[in-house]
Formats: C-alpha cells, sequence, structure tokens
C-alpha cells in the first residue's frame, strides 16, 4: 500500500489525526472534519487522511458492515490489503467515526499500538435499539483509552459493553466563523431551516413567503447521500446563511424516526450552529440533562411543536418584541463564544488523559472571550 504517511509528519507533532474526509466525505460529516481543522490549527497535530478505497476495498467494506454483527473477526479486516506502519512515536492517535461500522481505515494502521500512547475515538451516532448488531463493532474499541460519544444517553450502555473509559462529548461548532459581524445588525433571510423538516411547517412558511415579504430559505435536495471534497466551503456557507437569518428552526436528533431512536433524544448539531450564528432558535429540544446543561440561558431555544400549526402567530408575537429578540441573538452568541467553540471538546478530551493544553489552544480560548465580550456590549 503506497501511503507516504511516514512523509508528512513533523518531529514535534504529538497528535495523529486519523481522518475519514476522504472516505467518508458526505456533506452532514462537514462539521466533523470542521473539528479535525480546529485540533491542528490549536495543537501540535499531523492530521493524514487515508484514500478513499478502491473497488475491492469498497466491496470488503460492505462485507465487514453486513458481517460483523455475526463473526467479530471480520471487523479486523483491511480494506487496503498491505499494512501500513508508522515510523515515529505519537502521544495522541484520534479517529472521528460517523457511524461505528466505519472504522475499517484503521486496521490500515499495524503499529498504533506500539507508536501511540493514548488511542481515542469519537464515536458520533449510536442508538439504543442498534446496540445488540453493533456489540462487535463496539468491542472493536477494546484497545483504546477513551472513547468519545455524541450520543449523551447511551454512554452507560456502551461502557458495559466495551469496558474502557467512556465519556459524552458533545457537538460544538467553530465560533468563531459563525460568530456575526459586531458591525452588522440587520439580517436579510428571516427564516432557515435545514435537513429534515415539518410538511406542515413547511407549507406554513411558504405560504407566508409567497404572501409577504418573507424571505425563507430550505434545503430543496437532501444531502443525506451528498458528497463534498470541499468541507471547509460548506461550512462557510452554512455560516454564512445563519448568520445573515433571524431565525433558525432546530429539532432534537431523527425527531420525525421515533421507529429508529425509540424515545432516545439526543442533541443535534443545528442547535450549536444556530446559537453561534446568533438566530433566535425555534423547535423542539431533546430536554434532557445533556441540553439542560450546554443550553442553560434563558430563550436559548424558543419552543414550539415538530407540526407547529401556528408558527406564522409565533414569528409575528416574537417580531413585535423587537428588543427581546436583540437580547435572544447576543446571549446565544456569548454563551458559545464561552462554551461550545470545539477547542472546548479538544480541551475536555486532552484534560480527561492528563495531557498538558498547548498555547494554540489558550490563545484561541482567549479570542473567543474577547469577541463574547465584544458581542455583549454590542
Amino acid at each position: 500500500m503506497q501511503l507516504n504517511i511516514n512523509n508528512v509528519d513533523h518531529q514535534e507533532s504529538r497528535i495523529l489525526l486519523w481522518s475519514q474526509r476522504n472516505i467518508e466525505n458526505f456533506i452532514f460529516n462537514s462539521c466533523l472534519f470542521e473539528f479535525e481543522d480546529i485540533i491542528n490549527d490549536v495543537d501540535v497535530a499531523d492530521l493524514i487522511s487515508p484514500p478513499q478505497y478502491k473497488f475491492i476495498g469498497k466491496i470488503t467494506k460492505k462485507f465487514v458492515k453486513k458481517t460483523t454483527q455475526y463473526c467479530q473477526i471480520a471487523a479486523y479486516l483491511n480494506p487496503y490489503f498491505q499494512p501500513v506502519y508508522l515510523e515515529r512515536e505519537y502521544d495522541i492517535f484520534l479517529t472521528i467515526l460517523d457511524f461505528s461500522d466505519n472504522l475499517s481505515s484503521i486496521n490500515l494502521l499495524k503499529n498504533r499500538r506500539k507508536k501511540c500512547q493514548f488511542s481515542v475515538c469519537y464515536l458520533i451516532e449510536i442508538w439504543h435499539k442498534d446496540l445488540p448488531k453493533l456489540k462487535n463493532f463496539i468491542e472493536f474499541f477494546q484497545d483504546f483509552d477513551l472513547i468519545c460519544l455524541g450520543h449523551s444517553e447511551i454512554v452507560n450502555d456502551v461502557q458495559k459493553i466495551i469496558d474502557r473509559p467512556c465519556i459524552y462529548l458533545s457537538p460544538g461548532v467553530n465560533a468563531v466563523k459563525f460568530c456575526p459581524d459586531l458591525a452588522k445588525s440587520d439580517r436579510s433571510i428571516d427564516l432557515v431551516t435545514l435537513g429534515r423538516r415539518s410538511e406542515i411547517v413547511h407549507g406554513a412558511l411558504l405560504e407566508l413567503a409567497e404572501q409577504k415579504n418573507f424571505f425563507y430559505y430550505y434545503d430543496y435536495i437532501s444531502g443525506a447521500k451528498q458528497r463534498n471534497n470541499c468541507h471547509q466551503e460548506h461550512r462557510t456557507l452554512i455560516a454564512n446563511l445563519l448568520k445573515n437569518s433571524r431565525y433558525f428552526i432546530a429539532n432534537y436528533a431523527k425527531i420525525n424516526q421515533l421507529q429508529e431512536t425509540h424515545g432516545q433524544r439526543e442533541i443535534g448539531y443545528r442547535f450549536f450552529e444556530g446559537a453561534a450564528a446568533g438566530c433566535v432558535l425555534l423547535g423542539c429540544s431533546p430536554d434532557n440533562v445533556a441540553f439542560k446543561h450546554y443550553f442553560d440561558w434563558d430563550n436559548a431555544i424558543i419552543p414550539i411543536d415538530f407540526d407547529e400549526y401556528n408558527i406564522v402567530k409565533i414569528i409575528a408575537e416574537l417580531d413585535s418584541q423587537p428588543e427581546l429578540l436583540k437580547q435572544i441573538q447576543t446571549d446565544n452568541v456569548v454563551n458559545s463564544l464561552l462554551k461550545h467553540d470545539w477547542v472546548y471538546r479538544w480541551e475536555q478530551i486532552l484534560r480527561k488523559l492528563g495531557m498538558s493544553i498547548t498555547p494554540g489552544i489558550e490563545q484561541r480560548k482567549h479570542q473567543l472571550q474577547e469577541l463574547a465580550i465584544a458581542y455583549s456590549k454590542r
């Protein structure tokens, strides 16, 4: 396997970021690659992204996904067929996986445990109902030192399976990128909705947009299977949309797919993006311990039903309170700068491992604090 992994390293680097950006380059993963970019900026890291699998490798990956729940050894197959060896040592190996069954590229490295003091995996999406079929995938990570989970209500269950340290690592956002312009107060878009939506609310907003001067921005094509090799451009697009929108609809993850969640409620990434951009959030929060911890200020979200029949009336009532809207926007931005930037999530991992905090991390935190002070005074 020709992968010049040892030609991109720097002798001072302490972090090996094993990125899926060439393999799982779906639009919905852009926020995860954003996290990797920030780690790369604030720490001393080598970011390595193995190439997309060739035809036989893709067949192997599908075999792994379908077979591992019945035969655990399948999880250890290498879709590249030839191993790669690290020549130097790292303090931390980190990989971020959207789904636990996308683990195959890790098998490319044959001496990861020998060369990396700590191995960390951030597993984003796991649902209670899927645990029986994912058990063998999860047990693959038994030689990892820390498992970070993107779902808060699954931590204890995963830890029982794997018997390794597991923590909840909340979603985050590049709060600097999403922070609105201090000198600009007007927003040219009235409301943005991205991803899954209520057709009842969508229909009411379409009618409002046709009848009045109301700019309603929404997805026209599903992004579930869209790939994108320029994740930074996509994140800039989302940030610019939301920084120019007054309202943003955000709901807990898979709100209209109860057959998949079985009542498990998790915080979606949209809450963090909308708040960081200073939108007034409308929607259904998961109303769980994690949400109350990370969104603990007044009016962090204006609660509405998923199928809210009175959406137009609710917006009109809010529009009649401009001072309240301004306060909500300010509170959302300031709290996001102080709590939700990805740097805080990276710091959480480092502290859990007992690792030192780099000057780059401290500099970014200082930048975030300065922005928060400035925005609170606007």
